[in-house]
């Protein structure tokens, strides 16, 4: 993939550092007890290190983070209890690590979720991936079966129940 793409009226590529600001406000609006969806928080410095192995995505409009994804190696994740359940309930041999994916709620629906798939999928040779979603997240499912991957597998935790998606 080059360094960005435009799509329609945002940027989607490379994220530059002043955008981790950007993507941790993002991730903090977008967690469950503020009505989001996400199921982990990563620090700064996680963002960073993703960015420092090109495993970071970013769609800024105008300047501003938009969304972002991340796609990662399992040692890089591997600390994470959700994902080692994940990889319990169903392990795609192989496969990196997808997600987390966010996009802004102004911005929903307008084509961001999928270009940022769609560039991440390039910017990794199109090799096999994975990842969860809440069961509950019907817009998020969709997405992801809108961009070719299928749901794998479930698991629960902490009393939510997840799907494992696979590409």
């Amino acid at each position: 993939m080059s360094d960005s793409a435009s799509e329609g009226s945002f940027y989607c590529g490379v994220p530059a550092p002043e955008d981790v600001d950007g993507i941790l406000a993002l991730q903090d609006a977008n967690q469950i007890e503020r009505g989001g969806s996400l199921s982990a928080r990563f620090p700064r410095e996680w963002f960073l290190q993703a960015m420092a192995h090109a495993a970071l995505l970013v769609a800024r409009r105008d300047g501003v983070v938009i969304g972002y994804v991340a796609f990662t190696s399992r040692q890089l994740q591997a600390h994470v209890p959700i994902i080692q359940a994940m990889l319990q309930a169903y392990d795609h041999s192989g496969a990196y690590l997808h997600g987390p994916i966010c996009v802004a709620a102004s911005e929903r629906r307008r084509g961001v979720a999928q270009a940022l798939l769609r560039a991440q999928r390039q910017q990794c040779g199109h090799a096999p991936l994975q990842s969860f979603i809440r069961e509950d997240n019907a817009a998020s499912r969709a997405a992801h079966r809108a961009a070719g991957l299928r749901e794998a597998a479930t698991f629960s935790l902490g009393g939510e129940r997840y799907v494992v998606v696979v590409g």
